[in-house]
């Protein structure tokens, strides 16, 4: 079969760490296409609540990457409420050169033009909302008005809404999607990053934390992540030699973490080191006992893969996908959402024997390459996309 010509379409890209794990796994997606594939990635210039992401050249990684620039950058980062200039624009231009489309997200305009414009040229194209379908935490009402109006067909006009997770699928189907619209396929891991030994040790001497118990959050600093709980929990440890390291940017929960550190008096224990980004974010993972990530509405979770990945055993909550993906795996605990009793016990139970821990962390990495490794998810998606173009090959017409 020929190349397929795809197009990507997601608000924050590859330098854009500071917004969480979709830019990171669409990074990993594209460049697993780009191998077999025509890519071409339209996105913005986001990349912090300071900075703009530099400008991509030419078919990096294989990749054509489109960055349109943004009204404000520091709207879009505080206000997820991005505006590429340009981008309309482009995408009735180009829409009938791609055979398929692959839109990342809800709730954002890039989004929401794009499947305008595929619609209109009557290309398919598909959705992976990543848990965003359904609008949570901030902005609800916001998201909700975006949904019934200008966002209001991107869903229902799609050839396929891809769900990462079973929660994920049943939260769709609640929301009126046809289970026959709804394809089930992961999030991949980038294993490329994991090639280099990761130096947790090292990490631990260059801070000063000798060989007692440190527990880690990597993640985005907002409400729904359950920092707060997570550090409840550490106050409640027995062992006062215990570390809290906590590795994430400010995006609403950082003044109110910082209070109630000092209300729990363990300023000394706990390490906020902010933004992390590659290998970096890795060594503490490594460097850690146990990796917390106590989410709440988490429909997959790339962090407790990457820290299986690192050596590390995990806990995780147990009321969505993170919690079935961490089941399947193993190697680590499952506590119900703001428990933080129960949160307190799994994270005693993983320091009372690191060691076999650290053993089970090792045999839950096997299992997710081999379930979550980049390549076998974009056969995955290949397959999809090749479904989707042999049943509407407008885009394939095109080419004569």
């Amino acid at each position: 079969m020929p190349p397929l010509r795809i197009l990507h379409v997601v608000p924050y890209y590859e330098q854009a760490w500071a917004y969480g794990g979709i830019p990171r796994l669409v990074t990993t997606m594209t460049r697993a296409l780009a191998r077999r594939h025509h890519v071409t990635v339209c996105t913005t210039d986001v990349c912090d609540s300071q900075t703009r992401a530099a400008r991509a050249g030419p078919n990096t990684h294989g990749i054509d990457v489109r960055m349109f620039p943004n009204v404000s950058n520091a709207v879009a980062y505080h206000l997820q409420f991005f505006t590429p200039i340009g981008l309309r624009r482009y995408l009735r231009a180009a829409a009938r050169s791609f055979d398929v489309a692959h839109i990342h997200a809800c709730h954002n305009i890039p989004g929401v033009v794009a499947a305008w414009e595929f619609a209109r040229a009557r290309v398919p194209y598909v959705v992976s909302p990543n848990g965003t379908a359904r609008p949570v935490e901030r902005r609800v009402l916001a998201k909700h008005l975006f949904a019934l109006t200008v966002g209001r067909s991107m869903l229902p006009d799609a050839s396929r809404i891809v769900a990462v997770s079973r929660p994920e699928v049943h939260q769709l189907q609640e929301m009126g999607m046809p289970e026959s619209k709804i394809a089930l396929i992961p999030n991949p891991i980038d294993e490329a990053e994991f090639e280099r030994s990761l130096d947790g040790q090292g990490y631990r001497r260059r801070i000063g934390l000798g060989q007692g118990p440190v527990i880690a959050f990597v993640g985005k600093l907002t409400p729904r992540k359950g920092v707060d709980d997570l550090v409840r929990a550490f106050a409640s440890l027995r062992d006062p030699a215990a570390t809290l390291i906590v590795a994430g940017n400010d995006m609403g929960a950082g003044r109110r973490l910082d209070s109630l550190v000092r209300s729990l008096r363990i300023g000394t224990r706990v390490i906020q080191t902010g933004l992390l980004t590659g290998f970096e974010r890795l060594d503490v993972m490594a460097a850690a006992d146990v990796v917390v990530y106590p989410s709440r509405d988490e429909i997959f979770g790339l962090v407790p893969l990457e820290a299986l990945l690192s050596g590390s055993p995990v806990i995780v909550c147990n009321d969505s996908g993170c919690g079935e993906v961490i089941a399947s795996t193993g190697g680590g605990l499952i506590v119900p959402p703001g428990d933080v009793q129960a949160l307190t016990v799994a994270i005693e139970a993983v320091l009372a024997d690191r060691a076999a821990w650290r053993t089970r962390a090792r045999t839950a990495a096997l299992r997710v390459r081999r379930r979550f490794g980049s390549q076998v998810v974009c056969d995955q998606l290949e397959s999809l996309y090749w479904t989707l173009v042999e049943h509407e090959p407008t885009a394939l017409r095109m080419r004569a």
